[in-house]
This record gives C-alpha cells, structure tokens and sequence, in this order.
C-alpha cells in the first residue's frame, strides 16, 4: 500500500474514533420523547427544607421599627441599618440563627422554636402568628433565608468547588453549571450524588445524567443543601493518569520517529 494511501486510511480511522466518542457526551438523551403528561405529573416548585446545623437570616419589620425591635438581634435591628464602629451594615445580615442538632432556634422574646422540616415560608407565617397579636398589634413583614445553602462539586468538572446557592433552589444542572460544567473526561452515566440527611446519616445515589428519566425523578433532579457531587474519570482519563514519565517520553520519541519517516518517505518520492 502508498504511503498516501496509509495516512488517508489513518485519517478516516481518527474521524471514525471520534464520531463513535461523542455518543457518552449528550446530556438527557432522547429527552424530547417524554410526552407532556409525564412532564406535567412531576411539575414541583422545590422548596428547600430547615435541617440541623443550618444558618438562617431572619429579621422582622413593621411600620413603626421601634415595635419590631425586640424580635431583631441587636439594636434596632428592624429598622434596617445598625451602625458599628463606624460602619453601616444592614440589620437582617446580623441576624443569624444557627439550628441546633435537635433542629430548634432560640428566637427572641419567643424563646425556643424548632424548624427542623419546615420550608422558608412555614417559619416566616410561624414566626409571624406568634408575634402578632400576642406582642405587637401590627401585621409584621417576616423574611428568612437560608445564609449557608451551598452545593459542591468535584472531580472532572471544570471549576471543582463549593458553591453558595442564592435563592434556595438547585438542579444538578444548576450544580454543573456553577462548576463550569463536566470536562470530556467526565463519565455522564454514572457520577456520584452524596447526601446527609437531617439526622446525619449519610446516602450515595448513581446518577445517569444521559437518561431522560432524571427530569421526573425529583428526588435526585433537585439538589438538597450541602449536597455533593463526585464525576468520575473515565477510562481515557484514568489510562492517561497511570503514564508516567518514561511512558510519556517513549511515546513522545515514537511520535518523533514517525513523523520524520514520513518525511524522508514524501521527500523520496519527490525525487
């Protein structure tokens, strides 16, 4: 055979290899296949729920600030703004409240309340139908937030890390994206879901991020707060890592050797 014909024959066995690898890439294969009704049987607004060891923000305000004082941490804490050592801070980012392991917040004036299981919201009309009109005559504004919802990332993505999650609610595709999404070497079919539930123990879940079926599956689809994602190398990661520096220059001299035959051959055949 021509040298000619050699490296065309090279040349359609690399198109070949890497039309075949793109078949692990793709995301939710064949998602457009789900019909509505299953779409819309599994419709669900997540809501996050209180777990021990969470921080929450929560302020309280009404009209008159000097009726809502005694709800905030710190001096006039409702009122919006707490000057200290010359410097203005906003009063709900002082008001932090960290659940206890049995899932209970020392709130003031009200005392002890526990949380463990409620949403957002729940504590916030809690809160307020415990205030009002037991304390205070007025409808108070109540807001909580989450100050320590974050999701982490490792493995082969491309910014492994933790990442704070603002309004209290993530897919694992909000997760990726935070992370700059999975790298090529990422297996897609099989990361790793590590989850602590609110008394500690600890679940591992396989996640197949190129089945269609994880967007009914909400369970895994929603991330929880401190959730951890793992991807996994795949084999061309891993038989990459396992060459070491001989290996590396042995293929490097072989690659070398190739190339300059190659142009002793053209240059040959010019002549």
């Amino acid at each position: 055979m021509k040298t000619r014909d050699l490296i065309l024959v090279a040349a359609a066995g690399l198109i070949l290899a890497s039309c075949g690898s793109t078949k692990g890439i793709p995301y939710l294969t064949n998602a457009d296949n789900l019909s509505q009704y299953e779409l819309d049987k599994n419709a669900k607004i997540y809501e996050a729920k209180i777990m021990p060891k969470d921080i929450l923000t929560i302020s309280v305000n009404t009209v008159v600030p000097e009726a809502a004082s005694p709800f905030n941490l710190g001096s006039n804490a409702g009122s919006g703004v707490i000057t200290q050592g010359g410097i203005s801070v906003q009063g709900a980012e002082l008001q932090t409240y960290i659940v206890d392991n049995e899932g209970n917040i020392e709130y003031p004036v009200i005392g002890k309340i526990n949380v463990q299981g409620l949403t957002r919201v729940q504590l916030q009309n809690l809160i307020k139908n415990r205030i009002h009109p037991e304390y205070i005559t007025e409808i108070p504004v109540v807001n909580v937030r989450f100050k320590n919802y974050k999701i982490s990332v490792l493995g082969e993505v491309a910014k492994p890390g933790s990442y704070t999650v603002q309004n209290e609610q993530c897919t694992i595709f909000d997760a990726l994206a935070l992370a700059g999404d999975l790298t090529i070497y990422g297996k897609r079919e099989n990361i790793l879901l590590i989850r602590e539930n609110s008394e500690g123990k600890k679940s591992i879940t396989r996640v197949n991020l190129q089945s269609a079926s994880l967007l009914t599956n909400l369970n895994t689809y929603y991330l929880q707060q401190n959730d951890v994602l793992y991807i996994e190398p795949n084999k061309t990661r891993s038989k990459a890592a396992n060459i070491g520096a001989g290996e590396t220059y042995a293929l490097s001299l072989v690659s070398t050797l190739i190339s300059i035959t190659t142009l002793i051959l053209t240059i040959v055949r010019m002549n």
